[in-house]
């Protein structure tokens, strides 16, 4: 039954940003998702220091808990919301200027940070606020986190989801984490049920090719409560 319904939410979930080998960054627009609670942000907030553990998708799906759905950066776990203070504290560089950026009850916004001086390499959290007041950016929640890089050949950032980094190859990426739901060639997608909350999800990855040795340019989580 649980397979079943996170078939049906993942068919509405946000599309990849396919942004591979080159183009322009992608727009300010996550989509919208649902608010967490106060308590739950508070629990996320605290930058851990990363497990080494990796998790195995069983047919395809992960059965993952609330602390295996972070970024690391540098070796550090952020943990969802992504909260953007904890993104910078853990080492990505941010503008001065998005601090007091503020969010307006259901506003929702997708932020382009930047991981080396070419541009090349972006971590994009995609923030909304589901409150009933506006909030400051760095007081936002963020259900869905991307990395994406423009090079032609990605290099490891010391930023990883659920163990893949940049350029890491399709047939790294599979030994390690198993085989995707789907797998089309250039593109692969993972189911993700969370124990300890009531999320559901995705983690799908963009290569720079359909062959074995491509490198990952693209890599996505995306939650949705159920």
């Amino acid at each position: 039954m649980r397979k079943k319904l996170a078939m049906i939410v993942m068919a509405v979930m946000l599309l990849p940003l396919a942004a591979c080998g080159g183009g322009e960054s992608p727009n300010t627009d996550p989509g919208e998702t649902s608010p967490t609670q106060s308590s739950e942000t508070e629990k996320t907030l605290v930058s851990q220091e990363a497990s080494e553990e990796i998790k195995v998708a069983k047919d395809g799906e992960f059965v993952l808990s609330s602390a295996d759905i972070a970024v690391v950066v540098n070796g550090k776990k952020v943990l969802m919301p992504y909260n953007l203070v904890e993104l910078e504290n853990a080492g990505v560089p941010v503008n001065e200027m998005f601090r007091e950026d503020e969010l307006a009850s259901g506003d929702s916004f997708s932020l382009n940070l930047y991981l080396d001086e070419n541009d090349d390499y972006l971590l994009i959290p995609g923030y909304y606020n589901g409150g009933d007041d506006t909030v400051v950016l760095t007081e936002a929640e963020a259900k869905t986190i991307t990395m994406v890089s423009y090079a032609g050949e990605p290099a490891d950032q010391g930023v990883s989801l659920l163990g893949v980094t940049f350029g890491m190859s399709k047939s790294d990426v599979k030994a390690m984490l198993g085989e995707p739901m789907s797998d089309s060639g250039d593109y692969c997608e993972w189911q993700i049920v969370v124990t300890d909350a009531d999320y559901i999800g995705n983690f799908s990855i963009y290569f720079n090719g359909d062959s074995d040795d491509a490198g990952a340019c693209e890599i996505r989580l995306d939650f949705m409560e159920w």
